[in-house]
Order: C-alpha cells, then sequence, then structure tokens
C-alpha cells in the first residue's frame, strides 16, 4: 500500500476490551522469555544443567508461542486505515465500517502510556471521553505529521521512539531465517559432528549402527538446547536494547535515532558473534 501525505495509514483498531486482551497476550509472551530467561543465566552462572531442553520448550511453545498466534489472529481482526482528510480524520475498518472524526470534535491526540500490545494513540473527544477505538500504528510520526498542527503529539518522546524503531528495526524473511535457521543450524552441526565423531569414531558411526531414526533424533537433541540457548540470549540483549532506547528518546529526536542505530548493531554483533563464540566454550568446555 502506498501512502501519500493524507494516507490512508495502516493501523489496528482496538476498543478498550480488545487492547486489554492484546496487552494480556503481550504480557504473558515478555513474562514468559523473562523467566526462562532468568533461569538460563542462573544456570550459567551457577554452572549447572537445571533448565532442561525439552521441558523448555515445552513452556516456551505454551507461554510463547500460542500467546503470540493468538495476538497475530487479534491484529489480523483490526486491521484498518486512517485517512487525514482537511475536516478529519476517517477510521476505516477492513469489514467497510466507517467512522469520521471531525478535527473541531478532537480536544486531543495522546500516545499510549506504555506501547502494549504495540505503540498507538488515543484520540480524545471534546466531551470528556476517548474515542471507542484506539489506534496501534508502528510508525506514528507520518499520521501525525500530515494533521499539522493537530498533530501535537509529534514530538511525544514516546513517538520519537515508535517511529526510530519502526524505521532501523524491521524483520524480513530472510533475517529470521538467518537468525532462527542458519547460525544455530550451523552451530548444532558443529557440535553434532563432534559428537558423532567422539561417541561413535565417525560422522555417520550412528546412522551405521542404529539407522536414520537414531541419527536424526540425536541431531534434534544437539540443535534444540543450541536454538533456544540463543534465542534467550538474543532476547535478553533486545530487552536492555529497548530499555536503552525507549530512554534516550526522551533525551530528543537525535538521540531516538542515533542511539537506535547503535542498539541494532551492537545486538546483530552480540548474536551473530558474541553469543556463538560464548555458547561454543560454554559446550565445548
Amino acid at each position: 500500500m502506498t501512502v501519500d501525505a493524507s494516507g490512508p495509514f495502516p493501523v489496528h483498531a482496538f476498543t478498550p476490551r480488545l487492547r486489554a486482551v492484546g496487552a494480556l497476550l503481550h504480557a504473558m509472551v515478555l513474562g514468559t522469555l523473562c523467566y526462562f530467561t532468568a533461569l538460563l543465566f542462573k544456570d550459567v552462572l551457577a554452572g549447572t544443567q537445571s533448565l532442561l531442553p525439552e521441558p523448555l520448550a515445552a513452556g516456551l511453545a505454551v507461554g510463547g508461542v500460542l500467546p503470540l498466534i493468538a495476538l497475530r489472529l487479534l491484529r489480523l481482526g483490526t486491521r484498518a486505515t486512517v485517512t487525514v482528510r482537511p475536516e478529519g480524520l476517517v477510521l476505516t475498518q477492513q469489514g467497510g465500517a466507517h467512522f469520521e472524526i471531525p478535527f473541531e470534535a478532537l480536544e486531543s491526540i495522546r500516545p499510549w502510556r506504555l506501547p502494549i500490545p504495540g505503540p498507538g494513540l488515543t484520540l480524545r473527544l471534546r466531551t470528556g471521553r476517548a474515542f471507542d477505538h484506539g489506534l496501534e500504528i508502528q510508525a506514528p510520526m507520518p499520521l501525525l505529521a500530515a494533521m499539522g498542527t493537530r498533530g501535537e503529539a509529534l514530538n511525544d518522546p514516546r513517538v520519537r521512539y515508535a517511529q526510530a524503531r519502526s524505521e532501523k528495526w524491521r524483520r524480513r524473511w530472510y533475517d529470521q531465517g538467518l537468525k532462527y535457521g542458519l547460525v544455530p543450524g550451523v552451530l548444532a552441526g558443529i557440535f553434532f559432528r563432534a559428537h558423532q565423531y567422539i561417541s561413535f569414531g565417525g560422522p555417520f558411526g550412528e546412522l551405521q549402527m542404529y539407522g536414520w531414526t537414531a541419527y536424526l533424533m540425536s541431531f534434534v537433541r544437539t540443535w534444540l538446547p543450541v536454538f533456544l540457548a540463543l534465542l534467550l540470549f538474543g532476547c535478553f540483549w533486545r530487552a536492555l536494547a529497548e530499555a536503552l532506547c525507549f530512554s534516550a528518546a526522551w533525551l530528543g529526536p537525535r538521540w531516538a535515532r542515533n542511539v537506535r542505530i547503535g542498539a541494532e548493531w551492537s545486538c546483530r554483533a552480540l548474536y551473530y558473534v558474541a553469543l556463538p563464540v560464548f555458547l561454543a566454550v560454554r559446550l565445548l568446555g
């Protein structure tokens, strides 16, 4: 979709109840990741292995993957667009419903205090209440800029944070494939090959002795802890980066932009270089 100066701007239109559901799902995902990351770091610092891969995978599936799927479905059901006209805003939901909000009826536009389940805007009316739908929008600045002087929230730190994040953290399919497919696969392949030589005298010793089922299951048992460890370590650094970027947004636009760039490159370096090296030393040691 091509977006011009007046839109249409893609948004998700949440009623208060739907946003509460989305926030709950988002909190479940974050809570699950924080919980298991803390357990992983506890094991690393204590030199133990109380967090086994199978229970960890099951916990992440229930507390992380399932809520993410539900949140994705919720967002699919709340897709909408906002168009800025000289007389006001027009919200068009995917089912065809239209809501026209004249500028003269608007008191203010306020960013959500917490970007959960994502960054968004609340339309406050002159009647003293909020418009029935909150607008979740990943890049709010173009919409606010299109509103001119009525987009008074344009310089809000939360808007700066959301805009910088949308511009510098774009997850494409090949990024996901590299991060969650290639890197864990290569590391697991190295460890699996070493295990085969040590235990069976060659790269295909287990295959020749016990067949494909045992061979592939052995690889899965090697790959799973590598994948989960990389996932949780990556989540840990991502959490620190987002906290840093959110804090920097309060210092000004340049801080929001520059700190975001530095944080993204630091996360890449930590994930693609530092974390594999640490994991190799940890597992081989």
